[in-house]
């Protein structure tokens, strides 16, 4: 799918409205009627974080790869404890795929106690357990690039930001098979170029494709595919033309 030439071009970073560019979801905010965001309420927060970070990376040339997940992303605003495991799970599923083959097993045992958790509640021990077992699990020193060890690295150290009292135990340990599969990766044992950004940004936008189908599975939605005569649609309506 082409963008049609009455929309912005789709460009790197957050944009004003009246500037003739936008980022991947600026362009959901537009063809959503909402306000113009790179936020938007109706894509889910995980995914619209992964949305945004694959489109700064992305090199101009590839930035177009996006543009056929832009309809999927609408109407993805349900949340729940569920939801954000199970994309947290596919997300270290993802990043498990990348690892030397002899190395994925502890991350798979993690993966496999964090399926346990759906539909369990916990309590704030089980959460600073998880937490604990994230932050313990060693990071060795291997052959890999500055910038590829830097990436795995600072991934690694999402949990603390992800603590709240909402969260629940198995978000806690689907958090918890992710640092530990960073870790791994982070000590040599990842396959994938994942300090090139452009090169890291085009299989984001493939796992991005996978997340959705998660939701999808997840809460039962049904995603209508999106033609470029709804596009023009839709930013019809949107601007006014």
């Amino acid at each position: 799918m082409q963008i049609p030439d009455a929309l912005p071009t789709l460009s790197a970073g957050s944009h004003d409205a009246q500037h003739g560019e936008a980022c991947v979801m600026e362009y959901v905010s537009l063809l959503a009627g909402e306000e113009w965001s790179d936020r938007p309420e109706c894509t889910h927060p995980l995914l619209a974080h992964e949305a945004r970070t694959a489109n700064d990376l992305l090199r101009e040339s590839d930035r177009a790869r996006l543009v056929p997940l832009i309809g999927r992303l609408f109407g993805t605003a349900d949340d729940s404890p569920e939801i954000r495991a199970r994309l947290r799970i596919a997300q270290a599923r993802q990043l498990i795929s990348l690892l030397e083959p002899a190395s994925r097993a502890q991350a798979l045992a993690a993966v496999e106690r964090a399926e346990s958790w759906i539909g369990r509640t916990g309590d704030e021990n089980d959460v600073r357990q998880a937490f604990a077992e994230a932050m313990a699990f060693p990071l060795s020193s291997g052959d890999l690039d500055p910038d590829h060890v830097d990436f795995h690295v600072g991934a690694a150290r999402m949990f603390p930001f992800a603590l709240s009292p909402e969260l629940e135990a198995a978000e806690a340990y689907a958090l918890t098979a992710l640092v530990i599969a960073h870790r791994i990766a982070g000590s040599g044992e990842c396959r994938a170029d994942c300090g090139n950004g452009p090169a890291r940004a085009r299989r984001m936008v493939k796992d991005l494709g996978g997340l959705i189908d998660v939701y999808d599975e997840v809460t039962g939605r049904t995603a209508s595919e999106i033609t470029i005569d709804d596009v023009r649609e839709l930013a019809a309506s949107a601007l006014g033309v």
